[in-house]
């Protein structure tokens, strides 16, 4: 099989020929992960794959345990409305009728597709990583075999969010492309590029895949109804989605220091609303520069003139201020810095005592840190305090308040460090963050202040917020928690109700990100509490966006907690928390946010409707409330995209449009035959949606098909309310492309 690529040699020759061993091993309950983001030459690669482990036919003499040895090799292929892997595998085995036989071996299943559900709705995404948990079970259960081929996006989300699939791997893959791969390689943008289609002001999906994991989709409930399979699937397929918890409000600047900062970004480190931000918040604890410098002169004596002692430039706590570090051209245009630095280099030049030139190398780094531009650090100046701190800290007394200090300034500079895009791996700069503000704490527990001890806690714990994206997640989730609580015990509501409310937010959030681990319903309900804490130390008054921020928070965690029992219940709880959040997140004051929230509200009244105990009148008024929150979340994020540049919305609103339309088409379906007005008003505003959907989903094949779907759906209830008129009306609508394929489909 011609490849036309020289990749498949040198790198992947080898890698390929890796996997092919790991297959000829014939191990029960392999899991294999092939990794490649070239599209062309992972379907190359597959293919390839599939002829090398195709059986000889018995015409072949083999010898009998040569082909006791043979296998097949099966290619499934994933898709937007099969995005579950384990069902496929079955449902491929049922059809085969190998569930119930007695054949000795089962083929080895190899998976493809998984790219294409890159820009699948959230829910879509959420079934194929819900499928992955019961991965074990099926190779546990049937000795079967799978390899799995991902591009590397995927493939840190899997990592992340499904720790048992990834530990129960045996073997990874890599596979790379050739340089200035195919533009239909998967990747994961940063920005999105100037709007060429329709389709271009959609969010970043990619995003919505990293951090919309909030619920797995539910089953649709069942309908009498002679329609209801197609009703069915119209809402299974794209159910609306929901925005995620977000840590800070979007005037709020994320930086490790700030207890309340928890970053969930793996690619950014910076958790925000909207944009970047702006300024790092590391300030001195105690004496300020001035004052430490002040104090310098009554701290040590000084000691003669002499020839100083020679320090290798290489150490790492030289107190020598020349050789290896450098003034940076960024800095030495400041007067007081560049003062300060001579004063230093006098101190050398006179010997003065270690704990001298600690001080005042700490009043530097404090000095330098200040100056520290966050969006962009220059790498001289973020290279330059961090060594002045290592001074620093070698000469400061272990334990003492400017120790701990100058630990915790150094722990944010290595997690700024982690933030640079020049970094191509920030876990070694975060576990370095961890492991110094750990250090601090061990040191100086018993002597640094309360406050002090609150806010090392609190750093801490956003720094193992960070470190769950990249690593196991749950054990720094649950790192994160016990920093969390105990950056509350000395951070009491009653020294600073700001603080305590942004600890208890960020704790709320680590909760809801443990519940996507384990105990889920045990971590939501430690969601919802410290959710509550935090709205009850903090006044919508004096901080309306802050407040409608941790609302938010609130109605989504009670939203995924109904995923998982009371639903009637808590779906009203999440609502109510959704109508706060809006009173004070109004398109006029945050567009984004409005339409987030709004999104979140329709997704909550339409699960509502669809519970059993929902009926009749309740049922119609429930929808109605869905059709109104969408309308509002679609109007609002038409405001919000105006903006320059335009936000990232959190949640896809082709896919609102399109769940506005099948609550439209609900609605038509529910109401009673006399507002036969107010039936067609829904359907005709349902198919107005749907050809709103067509522009964003135009050219992806998988949501086309749900598209199709629902427009299908629609004209069968056209013709079940008004006849063939009302059909050919629905049909007369439609684009010349999207009419042949739903005449079929009728």
């Amino acid at each position: 099989m011609s490849l036309n690529s020289q990749t498949y040699l040198g790198h992947n020759q080898e890698a390929y020929q890796e996997l092919r061993l790991a297959l000829q091993l014939n191990l029960r309950r392999q899991l294999l992960i092939a990794v490649c983001d070239d599209l062309a030459l992972q379907e190359q690669l597959a293919q390839r794959l599939e002829a090398n482990f195709s059986p000889l036919p018995e015409t072949v003499p083999l010898a009998a345990e040569v082909r006791a040895r043979q296998f097949t090799l099966v290619t499934l292929r994933l898709s937007g409305d099969r995005p579950d892997l384990v069902r496929e595998v079955l449902l491929w085995l049922k059809q085969q009728r190998r569930l119930q036989s007695s054949s000795p071996t089962t083929p080895v299943f190899q998976i493809v597709g998984i790219d294409q559900l890159t820009r699948q709705s959230p829910t879509v995404q959420n079934r194929f990583l819900a499928s992955l948990i019961r991965v074990d079970a099926l190779l546990t259960q049937l000795d079967c075999r799978l390899v799995v081929w991902v591009p590397r996006p995927w493939l840190g989300k899997i990592r992340q969010s499904v720790p048992g699939f990834w530990r129960s791997r045996s073997g990874l893959f890599e596979f790379m492309g050739e340089p200035g791969a195919s533009p239909s390689a998967p990747a994961e943008p940063a920005v999105p590029p100037a709007p060429t289609s329709p389709s271009a002001n959609l969010p970043d999906l990619w995003r919505v895949l990293r951090d919309d994991l909030s619920t797995f989709e539910q089953p649709a409930p069942a309908s009498t109804d002679r329609t209801s399979k197609d009703a069915a699937v119209a809402q299974r397929e794209v159910p609306p989605t929901v925005e995620l918890p977000i840590l800070l409000s979007s005037d709020s600047q994320a930086a490790p220091n700030k207890a309340h900062d928890l970053p969930q970004n793996p690619q950014n480190y910076t958790v925000v609303e909207q944009g970047t931000f702006s300024s790092i918040v590391m300030p001195p604890v105690g004496s300020t520069a001035a004052e430490t410098l002040a104090a310098l002169q009554r701290a040590e004596p000084m000691l003669p003139t002499v020839e100083p002692v020679p320090v290798p430039v290489s150490s790492p706590t030289s107190l020598h201020p020349t050789g290896d570090l450098q003034l940076p051209p960024d800095l030495a245009q400041d007067v007081e810095l560049a003062n300060l630095w001579r004063y230093i280099q006098g101190l050398v030049e006179q010997q003065a005592g270690p704990l001298t030139l600690a001080r005042t190398y700490l009043a530097l780094g404090q000095m330098g840190r200040d100056r520290l531009s966050v969006e962009a650090p220059a790498a001289s100046v973020l290279d330059f305090a961090t060594a002045v701190y290592d001074r620093a800290i070698a000469g400061l007394p272990e334990g003492s308040t400017d120790w701990c200090d100058a630990l915790n300034d150094l722990a944010s500079l290595y997690w700024l460090q982690g933030q640079q895009e020049s970094t191509p791996d920030p876990a070694p700069w975060l576990r370095r963050s961890v492991s110094t503000y750990e250090k601090a704490l061990q040191g100086g527990a018993k002597a640094i202040p309360a406050d002090t001890l609150g806010r090392i806690y609190g750093n801490l714990g956003t720094v193992y917020g960070l470190l769950a994206n990249l690593d196991d997640p749950a054990p720094c989730l649950e790192k994160a928690v016990a920093a969390y609580q105990q950056a509350l015990v000395h951070s009491p509501a009653a020294r600073s109700p700001i603080d305590y409310a942004n600890l208890q937010n960020s704790l709320g959030a680590i909760h809801w990100r443990l519940s996507q681990c384990e105990q889920p319903q045990h971590h939501l309900a430690q969601a919802i509490a410290a959710y509550g804490e935090a709205l009850a130390h903090r006044t919508a008054q004096d901080a309306p966006l802050e407040y409608a921020m941790v609302q938010n928070n609130l109605g989504i965690a009670y939203w995924s907690l109904a995923q998982h029992q009371q639903p009637v219940f808590l779906l009203e709880r999440a609502i109510a928390a959704y109508q706060a959040a809006l009173k004070h997140r109004t398109v006029a004051v945050s567009p984004a946010g409005c339409a987030a929230t709004a999104n979140n509200l329709g997704t909550a009244y339409w699960d509502l409707a669809q519970q059993a105990a929902v009926a009749g009148e309740r049922r119609i008024a429930t929808l109605q409330q869905a059709v109104a929150a969408y309308e509002t979340a679609l109007a609002a994020a038409q405001i919000a995209l105006q903006e320059t540049p335009p936000p990232a919305l959190g949640f896809d609103l082709w896919a609102t449009c399109h769940s506005a339309g099948v609550v439209h088409d609900q609605l038509a379906q529910a109401l009673p035959e006399t507002q036969a007005e107010a039936r067609q008003h829904h359907l005709e505003t349902a198919l107005s949606q749907y050809l709103l959907t067509y522009q964003g989903w135009y050219d992806n094949p998988q949501q086309m098909e749900v598209l199709i779907t629902a427009l299908v759906y629609n004209a069968h209830l056209n013709f079940e309310i008004f006849g063939i008129p009302g059909q050919q009306a629905v049909l007369s609508k439609l684009p010349g492309e999207l009419l042949a394929q739903v005449l079929r489909r009728l």
